[in-house]
């Protein structure tokens, strides 16, 4: 017979307690992850916004400007001029793009079944006897709410990484009319 010291007692216990489901960790993961899904959302709004102001104040610069020059009457625009407004529109559209309302998407959304019960788009369109019973069964076990949010803060991703990329698409495009211009003008 082993004579358990209080020592091993308390290691084997920490041990059993590392092993053990966590549903307050679990719950932090989720409660952290939408925090930082929500910062991300409202980052790419807050640049989207930022070029988009950038942009308009270029174009309608430049617009004003060749307006002003009431002497010709005509609307003289170089070359450089006109690969700077429309890279600005351009950007400006890619910006307004990864602004829109999110929603679910495309085919891996398609292909998994996943009904969107927690994205208000989805659940609006329920009846309240029909939102009721699809939470009821969400909530039937713990295991059910975890796949719900399990798949939302995966779509959520998607929708994220796709705003960021038209995000992308649009300083490049700006940057790329720009730095055009400058050389343009330099040569």
């Amino acid at each position: 017979m082993t004579k358990i010291t209080p020592k091993a007692d308390s290691l084997n216990l920490m041990q059993n307690k590392l092993l053990k489901y966590d549903s307050r960790g679990v719950q932090t993961l989720f409660r952290t992850i939408s925090k930082n899904h929500y910062n991300l959302l409202k980052m790419v709004d807050n640049k989207a916004r930022i070029v988009l102001t950038v942009n308009s104040i270029i174009t309608t610069l430049i617009f004003g400007i060749q307006f002003i020059n009431t002497e010709t009457r005509a609307l003289n625009i170089t070359l450089g001029t006109k690969m700077l407004v429309i890279s600005s529109m351009l950007s400006m559209v890619f910006a307004l793009f990864s602004m829109l309302p999110h929603y679910y998407w495309g085919k891996a959304y398609l292909k998994s079944g996943y009904k969107g019960t927690l994205y208000a788009a989805s659940f609006s369109k329920l009846t309240l006897q029909e939102f009721k019973s699809e939470f009821e069964r969400i909530m039937k076990n713990g295991h059910n709410v975890y796949d719900e949010l399990i798949c939302d803060v995966y779509f959520l991703g998607k929708i994220i990484t796709h705003k960021q990329k038209l995000l992308f698409y649009a300083v490049v495009v700006f940057l790329t009319g720009l730095i055009s211009t400058i050389l343009y003008t330099i040569l």
